[in-house]
């Protein structure tokens, strides 16, 4: 069946997200190992990483974030600044969950010091802001498919952090036709609500419309739920689930060009 309309994820799909938090949680590290030899860098972003996810789930906006898409990562550099739904709450409350994580992860290793808890939370905020890490064929992708194909962007986050990833991509709005941000909606991935709003949006058809995205509990879930055929990019070769079945899988973004235009007999 003809393919007019490609929805695309954005963090981890078009923009390595993780790559660009585990640059910020090497260089903060990494600070500390060398102001303190006895420390390994490794051990302590592993003690990072728990403590935040940990901490995270004890907020009473936590059940907010999973709805919306926001992980305890972001929680370490975003500023939510937005106005709507419970961002003001957030808001209100992440410099001290920041605190807390940086101050029980150092102490995991062995440092008790509070000017360089603020230091280092400074530090990663800095350096995540400052990091927009594209994959090798992200721009040529979206070069190659604008022209013919209505592409729409569909990302689950706060309105703040995914626009601040957005703007630190150079050119990257000029090519989709839409750009919806869970946050703004007030639902995400893999809501069916969300999939709906965006066909509604784009005044697309579902029959004509296919899903890219790199997770299976959101973005191909949901297509699959809402009717929208679904293309998992899996990049890391992970293991299918039971679960949940994309319709087609793919290991780059290449491959998503030739199988859209190999579906429309190109």
């Amino acid at each position: 069946m003809t393919i007019k309309t490609i929805i695309f994820d954005l963090d981890d799909t078009l923009l390595s997200d993780s790559a660009a938090v585990q640059l910020a949680f090497e260089r903060t590290t990494a600070f500390v190992a060398e102001k303190f030899p006895q420390v390994e860098a490794k051990i302590l972003e592993e003690a990072l990483r728990k403590r935040a996810i940990d901490l995270f789930s004890t907020y009473d906006f936590y059940d907010f974030t999973v709805q919306i898409g926001i992980s305890p990562f972001e929680g370490l550099w975003g500023e939510f600044s937005d106005q709507t739904l419970r961002f003001p709450e957030m808001a209100r409350q992440i410099n001290a969950y920041r605190q807390i994580v940086w101050t029980t992860a150092l102490a995991d290793v062995g440092i008790s010091d509070r000017r360089l808890v603020k230091l280092l939370s400074l530090m990663f905020i800095a350096i995540r802001m400052e990091n927009s890490i594209s994959y090798e064929d992200t721009y040529a992708t979206l070069a190659h498919l604008y022209e013919t194909y209505q592409l729409i962007l569909l990302t689950n986050g706060a309105p703040s952090l995914q626009n601040l990833k957005l703007n630190k991509a150079p050119k990257f709005r000029k090519y989709f036709d839409k750009i919806i941000i869970s946050g703004d909606f007030g639902k995400g991935k893999p809501s069916l609500e969300i999939f709906d709003f965006a066909i509604s949006r784009a005044k697309a058809d579902k029959k004509t419309s296919v899903m890219v995205g790199d997770n299976l509990f959101t973005d191909i879930l949901g297509a699959n739920t809402s009717g929208i055929r679904s293309i998992w990019l899996n990049r890391d070769n992970l293991p299918a689930n039971e679960a949940v079945t994309p319709d087609f899988t793919v290991t780059s973004l290449t491959e998503v060009v030739e199988l859209v235009e190999k579906e429309n007999g190109n």
